[in-house]
């Protein structure tokens, strides 16, 4: 009961700063302008310096294990969300007639989980900065898979145009990280520029998740949350219950390293990501639909995420 107490500690203030964010965007004093430029600031400047200050020097990221299995099961992860999300159009009511559009974003909703904003906080807060390293490798794995998979299944067409948004500011920042570690040269840089790197790093979830809550709250305004209940609840329930259960059982027989399954506990216990609902909207899928879910797994991984966790640490680690 302790252990699981110390977990729900860690997990109430990544949600309560997404409140905070939708509160200051309700009181008028972040403008959808400020959360914009934050976002931009966030993406491009704060979470790169994470990325470097977790990498460099990180012992795990020596291991061959977690170099090359962490990103192929950050694809294999989001893979078997789709899958499960197509072979349960109707259960969730979307029938043969029913609009492309809806099923793609069905299946899109249930599989896309929140792989940044979200375990980042949570695995500083549980764990250490190897567990946050894998993480972020773990990640390349979620980003080609978005960039293909995702597109692919949203657009219906060849996601080939896209491949280039796979090579962004995080990913630049993880192979040069990588690449010090390698050759053993990140001590060879200066304290004070480690201590910025650390620094600005710190500020990237606290500020990413505000910006979160600020999104949330806009699309709250702009979609009706009680329109297409059965398949809402359906993915979420999908997404919050089964498939945790089904990512952490293929886990319990997969060879993996202490960090990379701390990695996965934290990416099963994940709700729907708000980039769901983005893609939805820019490859004209249905992104109503994508936002429901989003809301609603949100709103239950408050309770599900720490319980999943705690399930998953017993069932994966115990006494490790």
């Amino acid at each position: 009961m302790n252990e699981f107490w110390i977990i729900t500690q860690a997990s109430i203030p990544v949600f309560l700063m997404m409140a905070v964010g939708s509160l200051l965007r309700w009181a008028k004093c972040f403008s959808e302008e400020a959360a914009s430029g934050t976002l931009n600031l966030v993406v491009k400047a704060l979470i790169p310096c994470l990325i470097l200050d977790s990498v460099m020097g990180n012992a795990a990221l020596k291991s061959s294990a977690n170099l090359l299995m962490a990103p192929l099961l950050g694809v294999g992860t989001l893979l078997l969300g789709l899958l499960i999300g197509w072979a349960s159009l109707r259960l969730a009511g979307l029938k043969k007639d029913s609009p492309d559009s809806k099923k793609r974003s069905f299946a899109v909703s249930v599989g896309l989980y929140n792989y940044g904003y979200i375990p980042f906080p949570l695995a500083l807060a549980l764990y250490d900065q190897n567990t946050v390293g894998v993480l972020f490798v773990f990640n390349v794995g979620v980003e080609v898979a978005v960039w293909t998979l995702v597109v692919a299944c949203l657009s219906g067409y060849s996601p080939l145009k896209d491949w280039k948004k796979m090579f962004n500011m995080p990913l630049l920042a993880l192979v040069f990280g990588l690449a010090l570690n390698f050759l053993k040269a990140d001590m060879l840089l200066p304290t004070a520029l480690r201590a910025t790197f650390h620094g600005l790093g710190q500020c990237a979830y606290p500020l990413g998740l505000v910006v979160s809550g600020t999104i949330i709250y806009d699309l709250c305004r702009q979609y009706n949350l009680m329109w297409e209940m059965r398949s809402t609840v359906v993915a979420s329930a999908l997404r919050c219950l089964l498939l945790p259960a089904m990512i952490l059982l293929a886990a319990r027989f997969l060879p993996l390293t202490l960090e990379l399954k701390r990695v996965v506990i934290l990416q099963a216990a994940m709700p729907t990501a708000v980039f769901a609902m983005v893609l939805s909207q820019l490859y004209k899928a249905d992104s109503g639909l994508a936002f429901r879910v989003v809301f609603l797994t949100t709103l239950i991984s408050v309770i599900s995420t720490p319980i999943w966790i705690k399930i998953g640490t017993t069932f994966l680690i115990g006494g490790q």
